[in-house]
């Protein structure tokens, strides 16, 4: 069930209940006349309490049973279930002509369903029930003036044109704070698109210089850092300049698309990737103990050094990757340092391996453990 329709279904149910309410103080209102008037009192207390109360308490009962499900024309239903109460009011108290101005609160009760058909349904009905009234209780008739009469039309179409105004404005209102609605997501759209464009690199999907560094000065702020084990890998593709002079930029550019491709894949959701610049990718991992993010680099090392690329003639490509673990006391330039130290370690000592800092020089390569 939708929103709307279980606000319809609330409004039914206050409704009915403020119905019952007003038949209770119709009957005790009308008791306590009972005391006072100077008419037959049995007939006072047939004709304007218990026939009355037994017709709207069976109005009551029967609108509630009726409003237990919302159904297509319930509004129309319940506009009319209003009218029959106020007409059961209006001939019990048939010698007080003003009760007949509360026809007019069908009317109103018509702008919640911002229905111009139905607050048109309501006047109608409204102006029918003055007619029949007029007819059937001479009563009325004589107490309403012709003023009167043309003063009780004229407020019933009156409160029915400010009514179908209310409802065309509240249109248009909220046809104006939809666009207004609309306007500010696309802008903030736009605004989450430009930021992560100035925060991803376009060629990679990785995240780009920028953010690296300004996630790697968030992990060295962050409180008790040292708890957790925190690890910079830097990665860098051999010879790629030999690859950009042999086969071109372009094949360049899917070579590192493919590293970036490679590494997305290997490392966990919660570490953090990106495309240092050119060649080069940096992974900050958290959480991990090194022999951990030793084991997934290296398996990435080995995955890529596998692969044979078609746009290489079948040969492959390998990376170099430097390790550095973040120690009590370290900021992030000597963090940054060391593990481009323990990359350049790599690089001078062949390539295609991988690099720990900090271990006593010790260098993994390949499946061995040289140091």
């Amino acid at each position: 069930m939708n929103l709307q329709h279980m606000n319809t279904r609330s409004l039914y149910r206050d409704i009915i209940r403020s119905c019952w309410a007003i038949t209770v103080i119709y009957v005790i209102g009308t008791s306590i006349e009972l005391s006072f008037t100077d008419y037959d009192r049995t007939l006072f207390f047939w004709n304007a309490i218990a026939l009355p109360a037994i017709k709207m308490i069976a109005l009551n009962a029967t609108m509630g049973w009726v409003f237990r499900r919302v159904q297509p024309f319930s509004k129309y239903i319940l506009i009319t279930g209003i009218n029959l109460f106020i007409c059961i009011i209006i001939f019990s108290l048939y010698n007080l002509p003003i009760v007949i101005y509360s026809l007019i609160i069908p009317i109103l009760l018509s702008l919640y369903f911002y229905s111009k058909r139905l607050i048109i349904f309501a006047l109608v009905q409204s102006l029918l029930t003055v007619a029949v009234i007029l007819f059937t209780l001479p009563g009325i008739r004589a107490g309403l003036s012709s003023s009167n009469l043309i003063m009780l039309l004229a407020l019933l179409s009156a409160t029915t044109l400010i009514i179908n105004s209310l409802r065309k404005h509240a249109f248009a209102l909220f046809e104006q704070l939809i666009k207004v609605t609309q306007e500010k997501q696309d802008l903030q759209t736009k605004n989450e698109l430009m930021e992560q464009l100035n925060r991803v690199d376009s060629a990679t999907g990785l995240y780009n210089h920028r953010s690296f560094h300004e996630h790697l000065v968030k992990v060295i702020e962050t409180p008790d850092n040292y708890a957790d084990p925190t690890h910079l890998a830097i990665l860098d593709i051999d010879h790629f300049k030999r690859v950009n002079d042999t086969y071109g930029h372009a094949v360049g550019d899917v070579v590192i698309k493919f590293v970036a491709r490679q590494l997305s894949l290997a490392m966990d959701p919660s570490d953090f990737v990106a495309r240092y610049g050119g060649e080069e990718f940096a992974v900050v991992c958290t959480d991990k103990r090194t022999e951990h993010v030793i084991e997934q680099l290296e398996q990435l090392r080995q995955s890529i050094a596998q692969h044979k690329l078609d746009h290489l003639g079948g040969e492959s490509v390998t990376i170099s990757i430097g390790i550095q673990k973040l120690l009590p006391g370290m900021s992030k330039e000597e963090l940054f340092h060391q593990a481009d130290e323990a990359l350049y370690r790599a690089k001078k000592s062949g390539r295609n391996q991988t690099m720990v800092a900090g271990r006593d020089g010790c260098m993994i390569q390949e499946q061995s453990l040289k140091c």
